[in-house]
């Protein structure tokens, strides 16, 4: 049954969507019965006058027709359509699956940037400002970086002077 149902469907879509061409079909037809009939003219020149006014009228009726047949086209080939599949939805576990929060990823442990004090050569010790108590320039000292966190990297200098005076120099950075 559904077969036969959607062949009617069809040819019925088809024929409403076309509405324009058969109106201008119909035209021509009567026009040539009328002038080869009833005027009398001749079968070429009424063949040719039912061309001419199929195609005024399949012009001028096109736009009049078209929304509205092509509307009523799709409503009656959805009629032949067979039924819709129905599809059962998920279970909610599935659906609560899907729309849990993923579980955040630990960072990876940051990498410390600090290093063991090292001691500093001759030529590093020269030019470093001399003891704040006694004056004399440093003759032994230590260098060492301090990572404090992503974006402070401190320099740690410690010196020592003849005298046995201790003082530490810290900079960000350098």
């Amino acid at each position: 049954m559904s077969a036969v149902k959607r062949a009617i469907a069809l040819s019925a879509a088809i024929t409403v969507r076309n509405t324009d061409v058969l109106v201008a079909w119909t035209a021509g037809v009567l026009i040539s019965i009328v002038a080869y009939g009833v005027m009398a003219l001749p079968l070429l020149m009424a063949a040719a006058m039912a061309l001419v006014v199929g195609l005024g009228v399949w012009i001028a009726a096109g736009p009049l027709f078209w929304r509205r047949t092509s509307h009523w086209s799709a409503r009656i080939r959805r009629w032949g359509a067979p039924d819709t599949v129905y599809s059962p939805p998920a279970p909610v576990d599935h659906v609560a699956a899907l729309l849990a929060p993923k579980p955040a990823r630990p960072a990876p442990a940051r990498k410390s940037r600090s290093t063991e004090p090292r001691p500093l050569a001759a030529y590093e010790l020269a030019g470093q400002e001399p003891c704040w108590r006694c004056g004399e320039p440093p003759v032994e000292g230590t260098h060492a970086w301090d990572d404090r966190s992503d974006f402070q990297l401190l320099s740690n200098h410690t010196f020592k002077c003849g005298a046995g005076h201790g003082w530490t120099h810290s900079t960000d950075g350098c």
